[in-house]
């Protein structure tokens, strides 16, 4: 029985790319039916654009969008039987779907789903021609992209974390190339959108790239300028009122928020209506432990790029805290993580440690999987330890990128790195 069970194994492996091949397409299948079905439903997130942009084409104040009550009334115009608020989005957020303001909502939201789906597609092509990914990686890479939960959370919401996410690989492109002048333009660029770059600002600090610091500052004052027009000098100080109050929102404790913050004020914070039952109610212990290990996070992050300094992992590793230590990431800010994932698979695919393959497979896992991390059945008391999965996959990936990380500046003669 042994040999006929490792014959199977063999005959299995010698079909091995042929497998691989037939499970993308199951998966491509199934997600293309997905962002079909899904495709003009009215939902949180994309209300929040088209919304913005519909009332900027009307001649409403930005600076009224952070009125809770009066935007939620607009949005209810637009998008029936949905609420939604503008949160801290950025002023120059409500730019975004001006293009697609002028079509009716089901029309705007069918056309920017189309335009999500090809980005997707220019974005893996990016991945595996840049990282270049061959033969069974090439299967292997679209599994990962396809098995991804955050990512359809993203067309479920149509929200503009794809194109960030396609922004964010450019941007990688850039600084392992040495485009310094592309890079600070992208970052620059990101940042007036969505905040999802700024922790690259400590990357290029920590290693001293002055001329891409430069063309962030430039690019971002320059496009902060260019909306004034038309989005006022108000907004941007009713932003900074709405960012300041934000922070202390006992919403950012429901562990729909994967974050550290969430995880420690969810632990030690009482709220009758979002956080009812903490774990202990030690309020002044949230704010300390989130402050220090995001300080902890920051400090060997940065040692790391100082040591390797232009290195992929420094890239993947600040994209990892800057999902993290964002009190505000949901399921589909971890589409980011995609890359980091792709980096590390990139620096360490010829490495034969059994143990480092499982780990990468189940952090992974726990960012990937559609787990039911909201439910009431582990919100409450201590079963909320459960209720973070995508946080610990993140913190267990930024383990791994530290482990490599160790590796390559203390022992670079005992690490397998294939750069094909």
């Amino acid at each position: 029985m042994p040999d006929i069970g490792r014959r199977i194994i063999n005959r299995l492996l010698q079909f091995k790319n042929q497998i691989l091949w037939a499970i993308v397409f199951i998966l491509a299948v199934n997600f293309i039916y997905f962002v079909i079905i899904n495709s003009d439903r009215p939902s949180h997130g994309f209300a929040t654009y088209y919304t913005a942009s519909r009332l900027l084409l009307e001649g409403e104040k930005v600076k009224s969008f952070y009125n809770d009550d009066w935007f939620s009334s607009k949005v209810e115009n637009y998008v029936p039987a949905v609420y939604e608020i503008y949160h801290v989005n950025l002023p120059t957020t409500s730019l975004i779907m001006l293009p697609l303001a002028k079509f009716d909502y089901t029309t705007s939201r069918i056309i920017w789903t189309i335009f999500n789906f090809f980005i997707l597609v220019f974005s893996a092509g990016v991945v595996i021609r840049k990282f270049h990914f061959q033969e069974k990686w090439i299967p292997i890479t679209l599994i990962l992209l396809f098995s991804f939960q955050p990512l359809y959370a993203n067309f479920s919401y149509a929200q503009i974390y794809v194109v960030i996410f396609c922004l964010l690989i450019l941007t990688w492109y850039a600084y392992s190339s040495g485009k310094d002048e592309l890079l600070g333009f992208l970052i620059g660029f990101i940042l007036i959108i969505k905040t999802a770059s700024i922790f690259l600002l400590i990357l290029l600090l920590v290693q001293k790239k002055w001329r891409s610091l430069g063309w962030v500052f430039a690019t971002a004052f320059l496009l902060i300028l260019l909306s004034i027009p038309f989005v006022g000098i108000e907004a941007w100080l009713a932003y900074a009122d709405a960012l300041t109050k934000y922070v202390s929102n006992p919403t950012l404790s429901v562990t729909a928020y994967q974050t550290i913050h969430s995880f420690f004020y969810h632990l030690t914070v009482f709220d009758q209506q979002w956080n009812p039952s903490p774990v202990i109610y030690l309020p002044m212990l949230g704010k300390p432990l989130t402050i220090f290990l995001s300080l902890i996070i920051l400090a060997v992050t940065s040692y790391y790029a100082f040591k390797l300094k232009k290195s992929d992992l420094s890239f993947g590793a600040f994209l990892i805290a800057g999902v993290v230590l964002s009190p505000a990431s949901l399921d589909y800010h971890y589409i980011i993580l995609l890359i980091p994932i792709f980096i590390l698979i990139k620096e360490v695919r010829e490495r034969k440690s059994v143990i480092f393959w499982i780990s990468i497979i189940f952090v992974y896992s726990l960012i990937a999987a559609a787990l039911p991390y909201t439910s009431p059945k582990v919100t409450a008391g201590w079963w909320a330890l459960l209720a973070y999965p995508k946080l610990y996959g993140a913190l267990g990936l930024f383990g791994l990128f530290l482990w490599i990380s160790f590796d390559s500046v203390f022992k670079p003669k005992d690490i397998s790195i294939s750069s094909k």
